[in-house]
């Protein structure tokens, strides 16, 4: 398995980021996944909308409509709301975070580190710190362009109450790091109910040729969050290259297809060649902004 597979976590990683430093009620139902299709309702976007003629001064309602047009994969018309929301808050931190997902989505890392780092400089912004999911984000967006020092450094910036980890210092760790493995188990044991942390471990546990428990903890990631798409890629891989069935790696691919349509290992290609039927074209995700 290639480095690139495991990008596949990053979207849950930033988006989480998002949902978890949101601070107004009523926040958003999108799976960790997010953009998985689903309409966005007309009259849940002009209800926003009425909303924010009404508190023109606060970002949330902005941060809102954005959020809708996430859902039904209208990423254009997203930034657009999430730029409006930190016109009004430039360090309005779920803005901040989803921005940096649809930064991430569309490889516009260099774009969302200008974005983050000039948050991060305003200290006066953030009395208690930097929060830490924004700090996960930075992290992800440096070691996509290979900055893995800079994505290193920060990560040594979040603490870990208990000794807990977060996803993206497993994600992280998992490119060479030693101590992978006790870092995903103990992420597991944490938060068995995380969908990215299972997935996590499936990793680890398909690394160290271990693919029957790599396949129970990449199902059960499915069972938790069936919208986040790295664990049918993976089972996929898992099918094709540890146990040669083509055809059980192209069930998973096709499933796979209809959450995404990255292919980061070549696995269309790589099916094609060996003869299994897929499916179905690919699922697009709609125009990037």
């Amino acid at each position: 398995m290639t480095t690139r597979a495991l990008r596949l976590l990053t979207s849950a990683i930033l988006l989480a980021a998002g949902l978890t430093l949101s601070g107004c009620a009523g926040m958003s139902k999108l799976g960790l996944g997010g953009g998985g299709g689903a309409a966005a309702r007309p009259d849940a976007i002009a209800e926003a909308r009425a909303e924010a003629a009404l508190a023109p001064a606060e970002p949330y309602w902005h941060f809102r409509i954005a959020e809708l047009y996430v859902a039904s994969d209208s990423l254009v018309r997203a930034e657009s709301a999430l730029h409006a929301a930190l016109a009004r808050d430039p360090v309005y931190v779920p803005a901040l975070a989803l921005l940096s997902k649809l930064q991430f989505d569309a490889g516009r890392h260099v774009e969302a580190i200008g974005l983050l780092e000039a948050a991060r400089a305003r200290n006066d912004a953030f009395p208690d710190g930097f929060p830490q999911a924004l700090i996960a984000g930075l992290a992800l967006h440096y070691d996509a362009l290979g900055r893995s020092g800079e994505a290193d450094a920060l990560l040594e910036q979040v603490p870990r109450p208990d000794g807990q980890v977060g996803p993206a210092v497993v994600y992280l760790k998992l490119r060479a790091a030693a101590d992978a493995a006790d870092l995903a188990s103990q992420a597991v044991w944490n938060d068995a109910r995380s969908a990215v942390n299972q997935n996590n471990w499936g990793i680890i546990r398909l690394k160290a040729g271990d693919p029957n428990n790599a396949r129970k903890a990449f199902l059960k990631a499915i069972e938790l969050d069936p919208k986040l798409a790295g664990p049918y890629y993976n089972l996929a891989l898992l099918e094709k290259y540890w146990m040669l069935d083509d055809q059980a790696a192209a069930d998973w691919f096709t499933k796979y297809r209809d959450r995404s349509s990255d292919d980061p290992d070549g696995m269309a290609e790589a099916l094609a060649r060996s003869g299994p039927r897929l499916a179905g074209p690919a699922r697009t995700t709609g125009a990037k902004p």
